[in-house]
């Protein structure tokens, strides 16, 4: 069965329906709080610049946040995220050793050096703003360019939010994202090399080469599609104009990742802090506005004179001569300006925006030294501001996101096959291990701690409590909280090979003081029989018993 394009541009335009509906907040957003964007989709009209915002509260407070998720998420220059075996899977017991550990080692050091050497962090910087801005992004991950065989990097793209719609599955994952776009004919034929040329993009291509054409792109699970290919995604690019279907390819994993701030019921798209301070945003800047406009008045009042005051213009600028008929009727239109009022009202808006973006709480103030405990004090804050907003996008955008990486790299050849002990594990575990994600843990870190405190307490009391802690199990808990390296912590089976190891070095360090006993109490005994030997001769019998009983007694002793 051959994929429908017209049911596919009709489904696509249901979808753009539904997101017209968002359309008129996007706009807003982009002028009062995103104003550099200047655009919903990937268009640009030339000539037009909006500009509609006079407070640049909420840009900063936006940007504020952005900075806060990128440093405390995906923070470049640490390690914040890994890999292990699930817990449900039956391999599960090989995450402790070392062949296993030292192989994720190798797999987490080979993708953050492939998104450290793409534009992954640039893109994901844009995709935090897009997400506290719009509440709904949409990151793509591709391989980069082929230029030679194997591996040759990843290319991240954030798509502006009114240039693709999606669809969820019946799990509310979003497994369909449809995208217009334009190429002109020339680049069509660059892109599509082994397409079948439309007539009409062919006859341009001869003509007028750059004259542009609508397209659109669909993936989605290759079932749905009824796709030729093999995979479990199918993309199928189709040219709108004439209904036509000109390339189908499949991805292994889906490429798109959406993620949503926050889910009203029986909606799809999401609902962020913008939402929440956009009336006072705008309110804000028409209060901002008005103060300007008053401010001018103030500075550059209006003139009151008679209807004959002045003879020729009047000139208002410096050193400007200006004749009156009667100048002591020429007087300045009183304003009345109460512009405190408005700065009481405004000082109001921008701290309820600051507010909403979390700006204050998330910014740690650099005017004193904190000490450890109010630095706790602040990330816990963050924690409990961010926890839910965070696992939503760990779970809709960066797990996917690893996940796609690591098999691209898999493929081409990128990363090592896995060690024999899990040759047949087919699912990995992503944790993340970066600041947040280590603070969210460090309650465990410290019940461990204090516990140990009260057992210590109680052992004072009855000494068979201080059998109770496993410390080894406990060590290897707290270990990747505290961010330790992998590398650093014994596998279960070298960490047996040494116990033993120790075991037999203490064994025999027992065996040589023992002799060394046995020794020295030869050495204090010998000049006793010596002389017994030298002088049996003239002892009696009764003397030489009394003897070794005291020889003997001696030996015991030591």
């Amino acid at each position: 069965m051959a994929v429908n394009a017209k049911s596919l541009i009709k489904r696509n335009e249901l979808l753009k329906e539904d997101r017209n509906l968002w359309d008129t907040f996007y706009r807003e957003v982009v002028d009062f709080i995103r104003p550099r964007k200047q655009s919903l989709d990937e268009s640009r009209v030339p000539g037009i610049v909006r500009h509609k915002h006079y407070d640049s509260t909420a840009p900063h407070a936006a940007n504020t946040l952005a900075l806060v998720m990128a440093d405390t998420l995906t923070p470049k220059a640490i390690q914040w995220f890994g890999f292990k075996i699930p817990e449900a899977s039956p391999f599960r017991q090989f995450n402790d050793n070392q062949n296993v550990l030292n192989w994720f080692k190798t797999v987490e050091d080979g993708v953050r050096f492939a998104l450290d050497q793409s534009n992954f962090y640039p893109v994901i910087n844009e995709i935090y703003l897009d997400f506290n801005s719009f509440a709904t992004i949409c990151l793509y991950v591709e391989e980069a360019e082929l230029k030679q065989k194997g591996f040759n990097g990843l290319t991240f793209r954030a798509l502006p939010i009114s240039s693709y719609v999606f669809a969820e599955d019946d799990a509310g994952m979003v497994d369909t994202v449809m995208r217009e776009f334009e190429l002109t004919a020339r680049q069509f034929a660059q892109r599509f090399p082994s397409a079948k040329m439309p007539d009409v993009i062919a006859k341009s291509l001869e003509q007028t080469p750059d004259d542009k054409f609508n397209f659109l792109r669909v993936v989605a699970p290759t079932r749905d599609l009824s796709s030729k290919v093999k995979f479990p995604f199918a993309s199928v690019d189709i040219f709108i104009d004439k209904t036509q279907v000109v390339d189908e390819r499949g991805y292994k994993e889906f490429p798109y990742m959406v993620g949503r701030w926050d889910k009203a019921s029986g909606e799809t798209r999401g609902r962020g802090p913008a939402a929440i301070a956009l009336d006072d945003i705008k309110s804000l800047n028409q209060l901002r506005k008005l103060e300007l406009v008053g401010l001018e008045k103030a500075v550059n009042p209006p003139i009151l004179a008679p209807e004959d005051g002045f003879i020729g213009t009047v000139k208002l600028g410096s050193n400007a001569i200006i004749y009156s008929r009667n100048p002591n009727d020429v007087r300045t239109l009183p304003t009345e300006l109460r512009l405190d009022l408005s700065s009481l009202k405004a000082n109001e808006l921008r701290q309820s925006i600051r507010d909403i973006y979390l700006t204050d709480q998330l910014n740690i103030p650099r005017t004193k030294q904190m000490t450890a405990t109010e630095v706790g004090i602040l990330r816990g804050e963050m924690e409990r501001l961010l926890g839910p907003t965070i696992s939503r996008f760990e779970s809709e955008v960066l797990g996917p996101m690893l996940e796609r990486t690591v098999g691209i790299m898999f493929r081409t050849g990128a990363l090592p096959p896995p060690p024999p002990e899990i040759e047949q594990l087919d699912t990995i575990d992503i944790e993340y291990v970066g600041q947040l994600a280590r603070s969210q843990k460090m309650v465990e870190v410290e019940s461990i701690q204090n516990w140990m405190n009260l057992i210590a307490q109680w052992g004072q009391v009855d000494p068979r409590v201080m059998q109770l802690p496993d410390l080894m199990a406990a060590g290897r808990i707290i270990a990747p909280i505290l961010g330790v390296p992998k590398s650093v912590v014994k596998g279960s089976a070298q960490l047996e090979e040494d116990i033993t190891a120790q075991q037999q070095k203490t064994q025999q360090m027992e065996q040589m003081q023992k002799m060394g006993a046995v020794a020295e109490s030869a050495g204090k005994a010998a000049p006793a029989m010596k002389v017994m030997q030298d002088g049996a001769a003239n002892l009696s019998e009764e003397d030489k018993a009394a003897l070794i009983q005291q020889l003997t007694g001696v030996a015991g002793a030591n």
